[in-house]
C-alpha cells in the first residue's frame, strides 16, 4: 500500500484565479497554482496515475476549511483522509475549541501546523494547551519544518530543535517533521530518534540525494531509522512532478523491499492506525 503523508486542496469555487491561504491576521497569501487545478478529483486522478492507495489531505486558513476537508473525506473515505488546522495556535482556548470539533464531529485525523504562516514556533509555552489535547485525543501533529520556508523571519521557527523542547513538554504527542526539516535534516539524527517523533520527505528527501546521492540518503534513513520515516509529496494541485520523481528515488534508494514498503505505507498507516 502506498499512503502519500502530506497533500493540499482547495475548496470552491474552482476558478483560473491563484488559490490563497491566510496567515495570522487574515492577510491572504498567493500560492502559484490555480484553483481549477487544485481539486479533490484532480488529486484522485494523480494519485491513480501513481498507483497511490491513499492520501492525507491538510486543511489550510483560507485554503481549505475543516469543514469542508470533513465532506471530501466523507465522500471517498477509503481514499482520502483529513488533518484539520486551527488559525492561531497561540490562541489556546479557540484552537482547542476547533480542535475538538474537527475530531469529534468532523471526522478529522491529525492537525497540520505551519509555523511561518501561524507565526510562532513549537518551542512557544502558549501552544502546550494545543498540543496536550492533540496527545489527549491521539492523533499526530504534522508540523511545516523546512527552515527559510515561505515567508522571511522565521527560518527559527521551523528547525527541529523546537520539537525537541515541545516533546519535552508533551512528550505523549506524536509529532511529524514535515519536509524531513530541508537544510537541517541533520538535526534528524537526534531529534529523528525520539520516541513519537516521525520524519515526512516531501522536498526534503529529494534535496539530500541530489545534494549528497542515492547511498547517503539510504544511509541516512538507516542512521535515524526506517521506522521513522513517511513518504509525502506536498500535492499542492497539477501538474506536481515532484510526486513522481520521489517515488523513483525511493525506487533507487538501496533499502529492503520490506524498509520500502514501511516508507511509502505502512509507517503512516501505524501512526493513523489504518488497517485497510
Amino acid at each position: 500500500m502506498i499512503i502519500d503523508g502530506h497533500v493540499h486542496i482547495c475548496e470552491p469555487p474552482y476558478t483560473q484565479e491563484k488559490a490563497c491561504v491566510n496567515i495570522v491576521g487574515g492577510r491572504p497569501m498567493a500560492m502559484p497554482v490555480k484553483k481549477a487545478d487544485f481539486t479533490a478529483d484532480i488529486l484522485l486522478r494523480d494519485m491513480d496515475r501513481h498507483h497511490i492507495d491513499k492520501a492525507v489531505i491538510m486543511a489550510f486558513p483560507g485554503l481549505l476549511s475543516n469543514e469542508f476537508l470533513s465532506k471530501v473525506v466523507k465522500k471517498f473515505p477509503k481514499r482520502l483522509i483529513g488533518f484539520a488546522s486551527v488559525p492561531d495556535p497561540k490562541n489556546a482556548d479557540e484552537s482547542i475549541r476547533i480542535l475538538k470539533k474537527a475530531v469529534k464531529q468532523l471526522g478529522l485525523k491529525g492537525l497540520k501546523l505551519h509555523p511561518d504562516c501561524h507565526k510562532f514556533s513549537p518551542a512557544d509555552p502558549e501552544i502546550i494547551p494545543l498540543m496536550q489535547c492533540a496527545a489527549d485525543f491521539d492523533i499526530p501533529v504534522l508540523i511545516h519544518s523546512f527552515a527559510g520556508g515561505m515567508i522571511r523571519g522565521y527560518f527559527e521557527h521551523n528547525v527541529p530543535k523546537n520539537v525537541d523542547i515541545l516533546k519535552s513538554h508533551v512528550p505523549n504527542l506524536k509529532i511529524i517533521i514535515a519536509h524531513m526539516a530541508g537544510p537541517r535534516f541533520l538535526d534528524l539524527l537526534t531529534i529523528g530518534q525520539i520516541p513519537g517523533v516521525f520524519v515526512e520527505t516531501s522536498w526534503g528527501l529529494t534535496l539530500v540525494a541530489d545534494l549528497f546521492g542515492i547511498d547517503f540518503a539510504t544511509k541516512f534513513i538507516r542512521n535515524v531509522g526506517v521506522d521513522k520515516f513517511i513518504f509525502g509529496s506536498d500535492w499542492s494541485g497539477t501538474p506536481h512532478p515532484a510526486t513522481r520523481e520521489q517515488l523513483d528515488l525511493i525506487q533507487k534508494l538501496s533499502l529492503t523491499e520490506e524498509e520500502r514498503k514501511k516508507l511509502v505505507g505502512e509507517n503512516i498507516a501505524k501512526v493513523l492506525r489504518i488497517t485497510a
